[in-house]
């Protein structure tokens, strides 16, 4: 492993656990980046409806189905295909916006895509209701 990418790593998890409440169990990062990347991917072939269904029972009462799923056709129609993401951040917090008080995972990647070189991706996790995490949110900046 190159030194760059050890720091990266180093970085990376003391992100983590300076991020963390106190008192908080420890997450383990890699599954929780694995499912936002997951959930990436079905954004990237266009899957939307089953990217929906993904979706936080609390995103999907605010947010309309055929709508969010428009919204996220044009964009990515606009930006063209997917060149390269990369892991950038992973935080964890206990209040989220517009959301009630709970446990969330913001993790964030730099991308670049056919006609926007440069973005930031952030998937959002909602691991407050269930064992399992569900998605909060996407953004795409």
């Amino acid at each position: 492993m190159g030194r760059q990418c050890r720091n990266v790593l180093l970085k990376l998890l003391c992100l983590v656990v300076l991020a963390m409440p106190v008192g908080a169990a420890p997450y383990s990062t890699d599954p929780l980046s694995e499912e936002a990347v997951s959930y990436l991917e079905l954004l990237d072939q266009g899957r939307y409806v089953e990217a929906w269904h993904e979706m936080s029972p609390f995103f999907q009462a605010i947010d309309q189905q055929d709508q969010w799923q428009n919204r996220q056709q044009a964009i990515r129609s606009a930006y063209g295909a997917l060149e390269f993401r990369e892991l950038f951040l992973v935080e964890y917090r206990d209040r989220y916006i517009l959301s009630p008080d709970g446990q969330y995972v913001i993790v964030q990647f730099k991308t670049s895509f056919q006609y926007r070189a440069s973005t930031t991706e952030t998937v959002v996790l909602d691991c407050s209701t269930s064992p399992e995490c569900t998605i909060r949110e996407y953004i795409i900046r």
